[in-house]
């Protein structure tokens, strides 16, 4: 009884609350409401004194403002046109956000001792090598990705814009499959990829109605921006993959890698009521930039000894990431 009794006290006082929220938004509306009205009635004072003054009240547009400074002598259909444009270039311009579906692969080649090989003359470190995983060793992992981004963009016509935003993508779990062995294909480790980058593209858009609401076109620019990878190994599979099997290691290549990337961007969009765009596009790899901030995988026996691999023995390299993405404009 005492908790049936709770129950509906609860619910009273959840109801009560409710009231009240809906009371507090009522009032702010007619607030609101009250403030517009002061405000249209100070324009209309003004208006009525610079009628009286001899003069012709105009409401103020910026691209109306443009359209006559830079294009005097211009016929009035002519202006109209324009001043059309610069409307349409308004309505599409300002802050968007999106989610992005992506698809790559990521590629680690391992060659024990190559650094020390192509980078020293003394024939002593030119020999040395860690010694604990077989080589070379070619990785390749295919991975799907999932992501957002956020930014701002501006059209200076219906047909031209940029914009610049911050993007990030993320694979992990089964989005990033399986690490395989490129020689005999076996799974041997699973990573987490993680993406972000600030880009700045040039947008084109061609109207496929009179309304100029729907459009096709395309876009390219740059992006810079930042990558971490994590892996870790199979290990059943890893025994087959070490010169000592009494050694073994959570990780396959890394611990972790960070580094800087340089990505081309370009695609294609189609966009519906000036609000949703539909893009299918590539973030092509152009280069990458090692911060010293990696972590190489370290093996460890038994005996608590342990043997690390030289970080610059492993090439990384990724293909480009093919892009489905959708955009809303605020």
């Amino acid at each position: 009884m005492k908790k049936i009794i709770f129950i509906f006290a609860m619910a009273g006082l959840g109801l009560a609350f409710a009231k009240a929220v809906e009371a507090q938004k009522s009032s702010d509306i007619f607030k609101d409401k009250i403030m517009l009205s002061a405000s249209d009635s100070e324009i209309q004072s003004l208006k009525d004194q610079i009628i009286k003054n001899g003069g012709t009240p105009m409401d103020f547009s910026p691209n109306t403002t443009y359209t006559n400074t830079h294009h005097p002598y211009a016929s009035a259909e002519k202006k109209k046109k324009i001043l059309r444009g610069y409307t349409v270039a308004d309505e599409k311009s300002g802050l968007f956000t999106g989610i992005n579906l992506g698809y790559g692969s990521l590629y680690n080649d391992y060659i024990d001792g190559s650094y020390n090989q192509n980078n020293t003359t003394i024939d002593t470190l030119k020999k040395q090598t860690t010694g604990v995983l077989k080589s070379p060793l070619l990785t390749q992992a295919n991975l799907y990705m999932f992501g957002g981004k956020f930014g701002y963009q501006k059209f200076f016509n219906p047909y031209f814009g940029a914009r610049i935003y911050g993007e990030g993508m993320l694979s992990g779990g089964p989005m990033a499959g399986d690490i395989t062995d490129t020689e005999n294909g076996n799974k041997i480790g699973t990573l987490i990829y993680m993406l972000g980058s600030m880009d700045f593209d040039l947008m084109v858009d061609i109207p496929i109605t009179h309304s100029y609401k729907h459009y096709v076109g395309g876009y390219i620019g740059l992006g810079v921006g930042a990558m971490i990878l994590l892996d870790n190994a199979n290990k059943d599979q890893l025994k087959s993959l070490l010169k000592d099997t009494s050694y073994s290691s959570n990780n396959l290549l890394w611990n972790t890698l960070l580094q800087v990337d340089y990505t081309f961007n370009m695609g294609l969009s189609f966009t519906v009521n000036t609000k949703n765009r539909i893009e299918v596009g590539a973030k092509i790899p152009w280069t990458y930039l090692r911060l010293g901030l990696e972590s190489p995988a370290t093996y460890t026996n038994t005996s608590g000894d342990s043997k690390t691999l030289v970080s610059k023995d492993i090439e990384f390299k990724r293909s480009t990431i093919w892009t489905l993405s959708y955009t809303y404009l605020f």
